[in-house]
């Protein structure tokens, strides 16, 4: 259910990114009502309530409780809208790859320490789902991808690192969703995950530790090499032309 449920809400942000690139949501605009988006996109209210979350924690709208959704008054969404979009995407992406940074490997090592072989079973499971869908055409990795790492949060058996993480979840799973456009990451995360299963399993918490925090800071360069070749071919502005580099 899961899966299904995030693709439904990633035609929400597509929608309404889409329409803040052709200049019919501009800044400071007013969006249709939750209802309005939801007819317009083909979804639930629900559905639409996680895309605008998903979207305010990007800085790309503002929800204001008893007046409405807005778009960001960001002027660079007026001048290049294209270019405002992916840069502010771009520096959610990277936000997102340090706060994966500080919880990740911690949440391991609590893994390795605490996780009953019942996790266990179920962390290696979701490494070896992934790889089979790396592998099979067409095969979606995410959710495996997503579930080995909530796994890993939940054997660390802390409640409130687990209320914190399941409370940005929806932003954690699109930054994943993102990095897939990266081919690599993918061939090398399934390697990580089995490393750091393993490192479970035995109940080695040093390593468990010292192999998440390499895999996060492995993934964030796959990303910022990715991220400097996209924003050289992103167009400019007149007055990103003008300025002195």
């Amino acid at each position: 259910m899961a899966p299904h449920r995030a693709l439904l809400y990633e035609t929400v942000l597509d929608y309404v990114k889409s329409r803040i690139t052709d200049g019919t949501y501009p800044p400071s605009q007013r969006l249709p009502s939750v209802v309005a988006l939801a007819e317009e996109v083909g979804v639930g209210t629900s559905t639409v309530r996680e895309g605008l979350r998903v979207l305010e924690s990007l800085g790309l709208i503002r929800i204001q409780h008893g007046r409405g959704v807005f778009v960001s008054e960001d002027t660079r969404l007026r001048e290049n809208p294209a270019q405002a979009l992916a840069l502010t995407e771009d520096a959610s992406l990277l936000h997102i790859m340090e706060v994966r940074r500080i919880f990740e490997p911690e949440a391991a090592a609590l893994a390795a320490e605490r996780a009953t072989p019942e996790q266990v079973r179920a962390i290696m499971e979701a490494a070896e789902e992934q790889e089979r869908q790396i592998r099979q055409p067409g095969g979606d990795p995410v959710p495996a991808d997503f579930g080995f790492h909530n796994l890993l949060v939940e054997a660390a058996h802390n409640p409130v690192l687990s209320r914190m993480v399941s409370s940005v979840g929806e932003l954690l799973l699109d930054g994943r969703r993102r990095t897939t456009r990266i081919p690599i990451t993918y061939a090398k995360s399934i390697h990580y995950h089995y490393l750091v299963g393993h490192a479970v399993e035995v109940k080695d918490v040093r390593q468990a530790r010292s192999l998440m925090l390499e895999h996060i800071t492995d993934l964030t360069n796959d990303v910022l090499n990715h991220l400097k070749d996209r924003r050289a071919q992103l167009p400019t502005s007149p007055a990103d032309e003008n300025t002195p580099a």
